[in-house]
């Protein structure tokens, strides 16, 4: 058993006294049976009706206006959007060391230089004075990613890239259904992906979206990504037909399965947001009154539609260490952690001779005093679990983390009295 990470055997979990995220409808459960029934896990053919289907309603729900293409993960979809762009190989790539590791690591694959930039600790999103700082005459793009569902301010990320002369690329796979000021994640990119996968808020278990905002660079995915039938019922421009009949060496095709589920999600996505932030608000509140050792970060400014992919909160008091929070909150049945280390802390950047072994492009060496808002950022921050946190409570019944936070109040003053 990992102390930082999992609550005694002996102690019931929070989040197991409820259905953890995510399932499926019982209609989604059965088409999948039927799918596996036909033996149709292929989907060779032109246009299969579920990936059709799904990829209709992302772009319904997700990114209105804009076409949408299924791919097999969010990391197979940011490979494509690199690609489709034609950013050149050895160009450099503007990304906040406070990103999701393969926001960064599927650049690599395309002979991309990722260049770290710092995070402004205020509200988690790239810190654009830092970014300006960093460019070169070998700059070609700028990556966003809104991380834990915190969007980055669309109109300045646009303007940089804009007055730069930047590609934007947007990962919004942890911002399913998030808006800034009204406007959707994903619609101001060059290119927008969203992950599919894992515990995503509309997950097929592995799956990935791409959506663009030119037609060609669209057109360059289906055919980096979907060669033959899929990309030549989608594909005009014949160049890029004829390319189409064998591809590039590339298959970035879904099943039909994961279709169905990512579909299914996207259906209940209003809900799946409303309720998450119902929940959220209510434990927000017994946090407050029954555990005071931690505050909520503050609400990400502009967000006007949305919840919280992943849930931080700050250290009340900054002398208290955090493993004892973290202690005291697995000792009464509540599953939370410290957030994942930023990139420039990852031995892909502190040891960047690392690379050679699988012959990356050259990494530039992180400094690991460089990034300060970054560090600011995620010190003394708790991560809670929220797979419980996508269905409300049956009527009547009390909350769970009203006793469990108790309890974790208790042990955190044990704790506090053995260490003095």
């Amino acid at each position: 058993m990992n102390p930082t990470t999992d609550p005694p055997a002996e102690t019931p979990r929070v989040q197991e006294q409820a259905m953890l995220w995510p399932w499926w409808s019982e209609g989604a459960v059965e088409m999948v049976r039927w799918l596996l029934d036909e033996g149709d896990m292929a989907a060779a053919g032109r246009d299969h009706p579920q990936i059709a289907e799904c990829e209709q309603l992302a772009g319904d729900v997700l990114a209105p206006g804009r076409p949408v293409m299924l791919c097999d993960s969010g990391t197979g979809a940011l490979e494509t959007g690199y690609a489709a762009l034609q950013v050149e190989p050895g160009s450099e790539v503007l990304v906040a060391s406070h990103s999701f590791r393969a926001t960064v690591t599927a650049m690599l694959s395309q002979g991309l230089v990722p260049v770290l930039c710092d995070a402004d600790p205020a509200t988690g999103g790239i810190d654009l004075r830092d970014a300006a700082a960093r460019l070169t005459p070998r700059t070609a793009a700028l990556t966003v990613t809104h991380t834990w569902g915190r969007p980055v301010p669309l109109d300045a990320v646009r303007r940089f890239g804009d007055r730069h002369h930047l590609a934007l690329i947007e990962d919004c796979s942890h911002a399913h259904g998030t808006t800034w000021r009204g406007r959707p994640v994903g619609t101001v990119g060059d290119v927008a992906v969203w992950s599919c996968g894992t515990w995503k808020m509309a997950t097929g278990g592995k799956g990935g979206l791409l959506t663009a905002r030119d037609r060609m660079v669209w057109e360059r995915a289906q055919v980096l990504a979907h060669p033959k039938h899929h990309a030549l019922a989608r594909v005009r421009d014949p160049r890029l037909r004829a390319l189409a009949v064998t591809g590039a060496g590339h298959n970035r095709r879904p099943t039909p399965v994961a279709a169905v589920l990512v579909a299914d999600h996207l259906r209940r996505l209003p809900h799946t947001l409303a309720t998450k932030t119902e929940r959220q608000t209510d434990v927000e509140k017994l946090l407050a009154n029954a555990f005071s050792a931690l505050v909520p970060l503050p609400e990400p400014t502009g967000r006007t539609a949305g919840a919280l992919y992943k849930w931080h909160w700050r250290l009340a008091d900054p002398s208290h260490p955090v493993d004892a929070v973290i202690r005291a909150l697995h000792t009464a049945g509540v599953r939370a952690r410290r957030p994942a280390r930023p990139l420039h802390h990852t031995p892909l950047f502190t040891d960047p001779g690392l690379g050679a072994a699988l012959r990356l492009p050259p990494i530039p060496p992180a400094d690991p005093d460089g990034f300060p808002g970054t560090d600011r950022l995620l010190a003394g921050l708790v991560e809670i679990d929220t797979r419980d946190m996508y269905e409300p409570l049956p009527d009547g019944d009390p909350d769970p983390y009203e006793r469990a936070l108790a309890a974790a109040a208790r042990e955190l003053h044990t704790l506090n009295r053995k260490d003095r």
